[in-house]
Formats: C-alpha cells, structure tokens, sequence
C-alpha cells in the first residue's frame, strides 16, 4: 500500500508541476500583451479635436460612371473614330442621318428617350475628346441609345471660335452609330442629346 501511496504522491506532484509552469507562461504572456498594447487616450492627449466647418459636403454622386482618358484602352487603337481638324464652317444646331429623321429632333428636344449617360468634355484637347467619345459611345449603347454631351459655347476659345464644339458635332454627323443630335433646350448650345442606333442583342454584353 505504501509503494501505491507514493506512486499517487509522485504523479500528483508532477500534475501541480505541470499546472504551476502553464500559469506562469500564461501571466507571462499576458504581461507581454499588455505591454504592446497602446493606451489610445494616452497617446492622443496632445491632440487636438477638429472643429466643425460647418462646410457642405456634398452627397455622393450615384450617376453611372463617366468615359474618362484613362479608360481609354478599353478599345483597340483601330477601333477608334476620328475626324480630322478641317471644316471651317459651323456644324448647325440639330442634325439627323441624311437630312431625314426630323421626328428624331423633336423627341429628342422633349425628352422622348431617357438619357442614360452623359460627359463633360471640358478641358479635354481635342485628340482626348475623341477618346472620350468613343468610349461613351460604348458606354452608352451598353445602357439605351440617347446620351447627352457637354462641350461647351467655345466663348473662351482663342478669337472666339467654338473649337471643341465644332469638332464635337462634326464628329457626331460622321459617326456611323448617331443617328442624330440637337441642343437640349433652347438658347443652350454649349451641349447636344444624341440619338444612337440601337445596339442589337447579340452586341450586348453577356
């Protein structure tokens, strides 16, 4: 009976042996925890708050996303139109597809078609412009067929002469997709409403 007692003895020693060392590495890493942790209000007490500007911030702008240059690989160079710098007289204010499509005009001018997308060419030169125009094109013809483009009167132009707004709408009567464009409302024409032709099911996207 002795040898078992002492048996029992020894395997109880070893178990507290056991235990003992365990809770000590546990504090021991505790204490390491806690000593990496960094008391926020500690190191934040020379800071001081901002103080409310009372500033509007404008709300977030939900519209679809809009053709910008750096989206411009999205087509292959040769797929690309362009128009060449001629033409020296101003392209008129409505135009539809072989002086034909006058019905065209007025629903575009009454909002008959909903625009889906539109740009601002501001700013762009006009190499970028057309960039820019193709891709909203794409971009549009993926979302309806009517879109509206702003490219300005062209009154800060040198001597006055529309430059992106007359290219912007030579550029739109020679696009084989447009089918027609007007200025929006009446005495505004530093924009025009496009009227494309409609995508055929199998050219949209999957």
């Amino acid at each position: 009976m002795s040898n078992d007692f002492q048996s029992v003895l020894k395997k109880l020693g070893k178990q507290a042996k056991q235990a003992a060392e365990m809770q000590a590495e546990a504090e021991a890493a505790a204490s390491r925890q806690a000593a990496q942790q960094v008391d926020f209000a500690k190191e934040m007490a020379g800071v001081t708050p901002l103080k409310n500007s009372g500033c509007y911030t404008p709300p977030r702008d939900k519209s679809p996303i809009r053709p910008r240059q750096a989206q411009a690989d999205a087509l292959a160079a040769e797929d690309y139109f362009y128009v060449g710098g001629g033409g020296t007289g101003e392209p008129p204010a409505t135009f539809s597809k072989n002086g034909q499509g006058k019905n065209d005009i007025r629903r575009l001018q009454s909002g008959h078609w909903p625009v889906v997308a539109d740009v601002d060419l501001h700013g762009y030169t006009q190499e970028q412009a057309q960039q820019v125009l193709n891709e909203f094109i794409v971009f549009t013809q993926k979302r309806g067929v009517c879109g509206e483009i702003v490219h300005g009167s062209g009154l800060g132009s040198s001597g006055y002469r529309p430059v992106l707004k007359n290219l912007v709408r030579r550029w739109l009567m020679a696009h084989p997709d447009v089918l027609a464009y007007a200025e929006p409302r009446p005495g505004n024409d530093g924009a025009v409403r496009i009227l494309l032709k409609r995508n055929r099911p199998w050219e949209q996207e999957s």
